[in-house]
This record gives C-alpha cells, sequence and structure tokens, in this order.
C-alpha cells in the first residue's frame, strides 16, 4: 500500500492554520457576547429596540398644543386624545371657539376665568384640583387615555394661600413627554414641589404678575425646573384681555436667548429640541 504523503507545511500553511484558528475563537467570542447580552435584556425586563426605531421615535410629534388665551390651552395627541386646562369664559376679551369637545379638562383652582365649562359642547371628564370648599387638594393620578395626569399642590400667593388661596398644577405626560401647567402659580416653587414634579420638557408658566408670579418670578421658576425643550408664557397683558393689571409678555422675554414668537396660537410638540437651549415660544391668541 502507498504511503500518504506528508502534511504540507511551510509559511503559508502556518498562516492559513493560524487565520482559521483565530476565525473559530472570534466566533466563539461572538456568540457568547451575545448570548450574554441577551441573557441581561431577559434578566432586566426590558425589550430591545431598533436604533432607527428609536431616532424615529425620538423625532415623531406626540401632538400640539393651542393657546386659547389666559391660562387656557388645548392639548391634542396624534391619538386625537384633546385635554383642556383652566377654560376661560366670555368678557375676557379672547375669542372663545364653538363646538369644543375634549375627553377631559383640568381645573387649577376655582376663580372665574380659569373653570369655564360652559365652553365645552360634551361633557368630559373633569380633573379639579382643589376640593370643593377650596380649603385643599383634590388629588389626582390618572390616565385619560394615553395621557398620564398628575396634580401638584400649589399656591396662588407667597403666603401659602391666605391672600389668593390655594392653587395647582397638572402635570401631563404622553409618549414620554411631560407638560407642567402651572395655573396661577403665586411663588417660587419648594423643593419639596420640585421633587413632587421632576423633569419636565415643557412648561406652561404665568408671567404677567399682580395676580401670578411676575416676570423675575417666573424665570426663577424656570430655572428651578430646567425644562428640556419648551417655556410658552401666558397669562400676561395682550391688546385682547380685558383684565388690564397685567404686565406684558416683554419683562419677561428680556435679556433672554431663544425667543421665538409665533404668528398663530397652536405649536406641535415633539420630543427634539429646536435650539441647543430650552427655547420660549411666544404664541399668538389668534
Amino acid at each position: 500500500m502507498p504511503k500518504c504523503p506528508p502534511p504540507p507545511t511551510g509559511p503559508f500553511v502556518r498562516c492559513f492554520v493560524r487565520r482559521r484558528f483565530v476565525r473559530r475563537l472570534l466566533r466563539r467570542f461572538v456568540a457568547r457576547t451575545a448570548l450574554a447580552a441577551l441573557a441581561l435584556v431577559v434578566l432586566s425586563g426590558v425589550t430591545p429596540v431598533a436604533p432607527a426605531r428609536v431616532a424615529h421615535a425620538a423625532g415623531a410629534s406626540i401632538g400640539k398644543l393651542t393657546w386659547l388665551g389666559q391660562s387656557c390651552f388645548l392639548l391634542e395627541t396624534t391619538a386625537g386624545t384633546r385635554i383642556l386646562m383652566d377654560p376661560i369664559p366670555k368678557g375676557l376679551g379672547y375669542p372663545l371657539p364653538t363646538g369644543l369637545k375634549v375627553d377631559a379638562v383640568t381645573i387649577s383652582h376655582e376663580h372665574p376665568d380659569h373653570n369655564n365649562l360652559a365652553l365645552l359642547t360634551n361633557k368630559p371628564k373633569v380633573l379639579r384640583g382643589l376640593t370643593a370648599d377650596k380649603k385643599g387638594w383634590v388629588k389626582i393620578d390618572e390616565k385619560v387615555k394615553e395621557v398620564s395626569v398628575r396634580s401638584i399642590p400649589i399656591y396662588h400667593d407667597d403666603k401659602r394661600g391666605a391672600d389668593r388661596g390655594l392653587d395647582t398644577a397638572f402635570l401631563f405626560e404622553v409618549a414620554g413627554m411631560r407638560i407642567l401647567h402651572l395655573g396661577d402659580v403665586g411663588h417660587v416653587l419648594t423643593d419639596e414641589q420640585l421633587s413632587a414634579i421632576g423633569a419636565v420638557d415643557v412648561v406652561l408658566v404665568p408671567v404677567g404678575g399682580t395676580f401670578t408670579v411676575n416676570a423675575h418670578e417666573a424665570s426663577r421658576i424656570v430655572d428651578q425646573l430646567h425644562p428640556r425643550v419648551l417655556v410658552v408664557p401666558m397669562h400676561y397683558r395682550t391688546d385682547a384681555v380685558t383684565v388690564k393689571e397685567l404686565e406684558p409678555v416683554d419683562a419677561f422675554l428680556a435679556g433672554k436667548p431663544n425667543v421665538r414668537r409665533e404668528a398663530t396660537n397652536t405649536i406641535p410638540l415633539t420630543p427634539l429640541k429646536g435650539r441647543p437651549g430650552t427655547e420660549i415660544v411666544v404664541l399668538n391668541y389668534k
């Protein structure tokens, strides 16, 4: 029987064997790393999301916000949920929408320029921040369809309500975006209130003074909250409002960067920041 030829040798063969050995080690390393990563995901209970999907979610609009004057805003989500905040009455000077229907309405306190349910043509869920006797707060922590709504106790003045009573801030969260409506807040926020509020993306803050915080105090509140995306001033003097004791928005805007004045009363809500810093957007009431 003929003898088998000896196995080939030489630098080329040795290099080939080394490469094959290295590739085998790499495949084992990749496989073990993937298994370890999968095990971590399973143990943590987190569902992995494709990077492209995360980028899309980060840039997608979650809805829009419409200012109807004073402290009244309409939040509309892309899913069609509609929540009205502090509905305004006739006689305030702002044009009132007709045929307005919403899923829920929040009322920060029971002053007549914040609680006009007659503005609505349907019977939505009403979330009142104060008790019927106005001497206490109602704890609200519930969902209106896909929107989480939570209340935070605040005051209408800087004397713990001795002058103008109690007030309520409402925090709305939808698709990971958090919007804070500060009602007629009359003081800078305490550490306890800041802790209860947490991180926010959008702040709706009164700036007109007299009945609420003034421009300087409103600026301090914004500095306390550090909203990630937007600040929208409210409850200030315009050419329409009949409450002449209010100051115009200009004092609040003075010296601030990233100010944008909109020609309309509606702004889209998106988690993506339009500018490097927090943007202040002044809406038109029309």
